[in-house]
């Protein structure tokens, strides 16, 4: 059994989303009689934004979406992330003067890259930037303190998948063969990047959902779990034209739920306060 009305709200919000990422971004941004797009910055913000509202429909009300980098105590720095989906209670968000947001590891839940056609170069680049900033996750103290925890044990990213922040990236097109992607995938990635920062997700909305599986045969979102690196799933449109999108809906919220909190220490994050002078109370 199913609930009708939670389904028939999340196609809605399915085919507004498909309609707006593939139709009227174009309409608005695409100059017919010069065939190309005008302002293209803004034309990639504006399907960013689109995403966003998708999201939100999907994501706890608890976390909030936004786009900027993510920091570390450890002086790292991601490239920009499109999507950040974070803790709004527990993430002191920094801000420039021009705006650009900041935003400490311990209490990002998702990070994500949007895209519109990609070719296979441009995929690859994507996914690998991709890990990049996913194993940033990492780079924290390492007893960190945990304020919430799907599963019992302490920090353990080699092994639970919870400890790492997710990545997904969302694109209009894969414009390369993807006849045998499943089995190619792994060959894409650098050899540097660990098998953990892989994506959790990769979502075409013409093609269908790159994710993994398990021994029993179910889809999963995760790469890798207990130690075990997990073999790709490609899941396209046979019957059920939703089929990729209804998955993608469940496993976005089971990865941005099932996330580990970690608290967020700002003094970890200053520079030294040694050199002052200090008096005491006699």
């Amino acid at each position: 059994m199913a609930s009708s009305i939670f389904e028939k709200l999340l196609l809605e919000k399915v085919n507004q989303f498909k309609k707006s990422f593939s139709e009227t971004s174009l309409e608005v941004f695409h100059d017919e009689s010069q065939g190309k797009l005008i302002h293209p910055g803004e034309y990639g913000t504006y399907r960013e934004a689109i995403v966003r509202d998708f999201l939100r429909f999907i994501v706890p009300c608890s976390l909030d979406i936004s786009t900027g980098f993510l920091i570390t105590s450890m002086d790292n720095v991601s490239t920009q992330c499109d999507v950040v989906i974070f803790d709004s209670n527990m993430t002191p968000v920094y801000e420039e003067s021009d705006r650009q947001r900041f935003f400490p590891i311990e209490s990002v839940h998702a990070i994500a890259e949007v895209k519109s056609t990609l070719s296979k170069k441009q995929f690859v680049e994507a996914i690998n930037k991709l890990a990049r900033n996913k194993a940033l996750s990492e780079r924290m103290d390492s007893r960190p303190v945990i304020v919430k925890k799907s599963i019992s044990g302490g920090y353990d990213p080699r092994n639970c998948p919870y400890d790492v922040i997710p990545s997904f990236l969302i694109c209009q097109k894969l414009d390369f063969n993807i006849s045998n992607i499943e089995n190619e995938l792994d060959g894409y990635y650098n050899y540097e990047v660990e098998y953990r920062h892989r994506h959790n997700m990769i979502l075409s909305l013409e093609d269908g959902l790159l994710l993994y599986c398990v021994e029993d045969g179910k889809s999963f979102p995760y790469s890798s779990a207990r130690g075990i690196n997990l073999k790709n799933r490609f899941i396209f449109s046979g019957d059920n034209d939703y089929c990729q999108f209804k998955v993608f809906a469940a496993f976005i919220f089971m990865i941005t739920t099932s996330k580990t909190l970690f608290f967020p220490d700002i003094v970890n994050y200053m520079g030294s306060v040694e050199g002052s002078f200090q008096r005491d109370q006699s």
